[in-house]
């Protein structure tokens, strides 16, 4: 179905709904702005494997890691309104957290997974993720397995913990609250965008198809990508638990819609529909590149910013957020992404839950981020 007329979203339609019937999608949502127009905004398919509902505009996604893209924008609106510096150290405003070596490490180090503290507990347990105090201060204590600022690690999960604290160490006030007072409720997206889900809510969340990070691929299993990510850990993603948990490092659950419109005031001059999130010149440190290392727990060069992944080629192949290594945003695990590309002038999101992990060059999610690219006129 769809809301938008244009032609590029008549393509869209068409791309998604020959998607799910090659058995490649379950349900899918893809919004995108260009010059803070909507010119995309289509859904299709089932809210879940075994859900036989269709998808709807306002149904919901766990979208993982695109999670990290809306807590990093509030990071960047603090530092606006001068609540944090990029370049001073996260314990100079969480005093508690400047334990075991961890004293110097800035916070733009922080948000570009420069920490050293990736790995979750072992044996993994449900309540690593559920229990918001116990992460904080596992984060305050934590040993980091490396220097901190010598190496880069994605902190898959634990980055929510490093953000949530800082956030409350600076304002008082819960990263989730923050997400909806200062982004979701200013945006109008106040019902679909969501880092723990309120009660009340169940007949709008789709379902995901389950498939952990890693699966298939040649990893050992005490690989540091599996320290970061446990393969227990994904089973636990469809519960209401885990749901309801504020993870806002990977269990945001959003419309494409909303994670669309987000970024569409970032790929323009920081506002949209008169709503205005950050400044003009806030925008050039989401793009500003932190590193490029090859990163410990992903195994491959990872180009981030503060807080965000860049776009740009390597071996003439990119992924969803594009070519240009201006654009920036956060993938989250199997296919949800959220990005702007402020040089075309784009936004897109992509909430879906089939989840999969194709070769560099290829999927579900390229290929729609391709192809609106292509038919604008941006590629």
């Amino acid at each position: 179905m769809t809301s938008t007329t244009t032609a590029v979203n008549t393509r869209v339609n068409e791309l998604i709904r020959t998607q799910i019937a090659e058995g490649r999608q379950i349900g899918v949502q893809v919004c995108a702005y260009s010059d803070g127009d909507l010119v995309v905004d289509a859904w299709a398919g089932r809210m879940g494997p075994k859900d036989g509902r269709p998808v709807t505009e306002d149904s919901l996604f766990l979208s993982f890691s695109t999670t990290k893209g809306i807590a990093s924008t509030l990071i960047h609106m603090l530092a606006e309104r001068g609540l944090i510096d990029y370049d001073e150290p996260v314990a100079k405003y969480w005093p508690a957290f400047g334990q075991n070596g961890k004293d110097r490490l800035t916070i733009a180090q922080m948000m570009s997974h420069q920490a050293g503290l990736h790995r979750m507990p072992e044996p993994f347990a449900p309540e690593h993720i559920t229990d918001w105090d116990d992460g904080i201060r596992r984060m305050e204590e934590g040993v980091p397995a490396y220097e901190p600022g010598t190496a880069t690690g994605y902190h898959a999960v634990t980055f929510g913990w490093l953000v949530g604290g800082l956030v409350q160490a600076v304002t008082g006030k819960h990263i989730k609250d923050l997400i909806r007072t200062e982004i979701a409720e200013p945006l109008g997206e106040a019902d679909n965008m969501f880092v723990g889900i309120p009660h009340g809510l169940d007949d709008r969340l789709t379902t995901l198809e389950i498939v952990p990070a890693g699966e298939g691929l040649p990893i050992e299993d005490d690989a540091e990508f599996y320290k970061a990510m446990p393969k227990t850990m994904w089973q636990h993603f469809n519960s209401m638990p885990f749901r309801e948990a504020c993870l806002p490092s990977g269990n945001g659950h959003f419309t494409a819609r909303s994670l669309a419109k987000m970024y569409a005031a970032l790929a323009g001059d920081g506002s949209i529909e008169g709503t205005r999130l950050v400044q003009p010149d806030r925008i050039a440190y989401m793009q500003q590149l932190q590193t490029a290392d090859v990163d410990v727990v992903l195994g491959m060069p990872t180009p981030k910013s503060i807080g965000f992944f860049l776009g740009g080629e390597a071996e003439g192949i990119h992924g969803p957020t594009g070519p240009r290594p201006t654009a920036f945003g956060h993938p989250g695990a199997g296919g949800s992404v959220g990005f702007a590309d402020p040089e075309a002038s784009l936004s897109v999101g992509v909430t879906l839950n089939k989840m999969s992990y194709p070769d560099p060059g290829e999927g579900v999610t390229l290929e729609i981020c391709d192809l609106i690219r292509s038919e604008l006129g941006v590629a």
